[in-house]
């Protein structure tokens, strides 16, 4: 009795969703959904059977212990499903598969291998890449909107929540009759906010949307149209533009019969980036541009490796960032990177910056004779004025000779003076002697 009731309990776990084929590329994108429909239980041990592997669980975010009615997902990469569903927040798991998009068998089991339910799903049931999951809808396997956390219709709980709906909805009708002016009900799409984004970058649109009561909605479809042509689907899309330009993206959403829409506006600048410095131990990004630009998911390279700049971070108007190599891991040694687009399509890289050596070149020259060429003289114009010149100099010649022959006088008679008065001297000296020698009188 013991182990009936165990098996019984936990065969009230069931496999819920699958989504096998997501529109794109659906690496790491693959999620499973399970369902319990019975009492609680801990399924922290459990296993996700896949092409022959029992893969493990690992609790990311919620409870791993599923009380009755609740609902848990097994993702490939959560990191990748959270970007694909930011507004789930129920119970989710992380394991390693890849789903076949042509179909195969898949298994819940428990700590001790048993299955606890299992799938062989097909690609003719639906749900390749149409934007659909493959969902256990009152016990058949149908292809619908992608529903992750929620419970499908048929399925425990779904039948509750059905009628609850219609008695909304009958109750809403009922009071919207005895308004005069009846409001029509809607639901409202919210494309975020205006953004300037780098031509060449590819930037994350994120889409969001409200249902009649104002709640998330789960299953409803998102179409991009950005503005230049090209549109896109899904929730979240990466996107880039290849020219700049102003540009009116509109994000419009649709739920069965209601559909809602909004837009935002895009401005799209040329990369004005640099790799402005290369050392040994870090990389510095300028932004030379006067708008901040934001470098998720750009990448830096050296000598073949690459680092991957996180979401979000934000290079503001003419200012530089320094990425260590203690962060990047990048070695620099020959300061040689550069900077990748997201899609690893060069931007900018950095150039070395050589300042060649100058060399001092000699030259000999060496003096040429100048050579004036007269002018023919003309011979009545310049008649007068070669009289002139000769007149002119006949009379400073002149005047020359005349200062000669003054000048040779002068010293002429300087030198007879000193003769005369020479001459006076001696006949004075004389003369004085002898007198001198006439009154002297000797006496014995």
């Amino acid at each position: 009795m013991f182990f009936a009731s165990f098996s019984s309990l936990n065969a009230q776990v069931v496999i819920s969703e699958v989504m096998y084929d997501i529109e794109g590329s659906d690496t790491g994108r693959e999620w499973v959904e399970i369902e319990n429909t019975g009492d609680s239980v801990d399924i922290s041990t459990w296993k996700f059977f896949e092409n022959g592997t029992n893969h493990g669980l690992t609790l990311i975010q919620g409870n791993a212990t599923l009380s009755s009615s609740d609902v848990a997902i097994i993702s490939d990469n959560p990191d990748k499903f959270l970007i694909d569903w930011p507004s789930f927040s129920g119970n989710l798991f992380d394991s390693s598969f890849s789903l076949k998009n042509t179909g195969e068998l898949i298994a819940i089991r428990d700590a001790d291998l048993n299955d606890i339910d299992s799938l062989t799903y097909d690609i003719e049931l639906g749900a390749g890449e149409d934007g659909n999951s493959l969902q256990l809808i009152l016990s058949v396997w149908s292809a619908a909107l992608p529903t992750p956390g929620l419970a499908n219709s048929g399925s425990g709980g779904g039948e509750e929540s059905e009628q609850e709906e219609e008695s909304s909805e009958s109750s809403s009708s009922s009071s919207s009759s005895t308004n005069n002016f009846p409001v029509e009900q809607q639901i409202f799409a919210d494309a975020g906010g205006d953004r300037n984004v780098v031509v060449g970058a590819d930037t994350l649109f994120e889409g969001e949307s409200l249902g009649l009561k104002m709640q998330p909605l789960d299953n409803a479809r998102y179409t991009w149209n950005f503005g230049n042509g090209e549109t896109k689907e899904g929730q979240n899309v990466l996107y880039y533009y290849g020219y700049p330009g102003e540009y009116v993206v509109t994000l419009s959403i649709s739920s069965g019969q209601y559909s809602a829409s909004d837009r935002i506006i895009v401005n799209a600048y040329p990369a004005e980036l640099a790799v402005s410095k290369v050392q040994e131990d870090f990389v510095e990004i300028h932004n030379k541009s006067n708008r901040e630009l934001n470098l998720s998911w750009w990448q830096l390279e050296a000598e073949g490796k690459r680092f991957m700049v996180p979401k979000d971070t934000i290079i503001l108007s003419g200012k530089k960032l320094i990425f260590s190599s203690d962060v990047t891991g990048l070695n620099t040694h020959t300061n040689d990177a550069s900077l990748l687009y997201p899609n690893g399509v060069e931007a900018v890289s950095f150039e070395q910056i050589k300042i060649p050596q100058k060399t001092v070149a000699t030259k000999t020259i060496t003096a040429q004779p100048i050579i004036t060429k007269a002018d023919p003289p003309q011979k009545e114009a310049l008649k007068e004025p070669q009289e002139n010149t000769i007149q002119t100099a006949s009379v400073i010649s002149s005047i020359n000779n005349q200062d000669k022959e003054s000048s040779m006088f002068k010293w002429l008679l300087a030198i007879f003076s000193i003769i005369v008065v020479s001459a006076g001297a001696i006949v004075f000296i004389g003369k004085s002697k002898k007198e001198l020698s006439d009154e002297i009188e000797i006496i014995d």
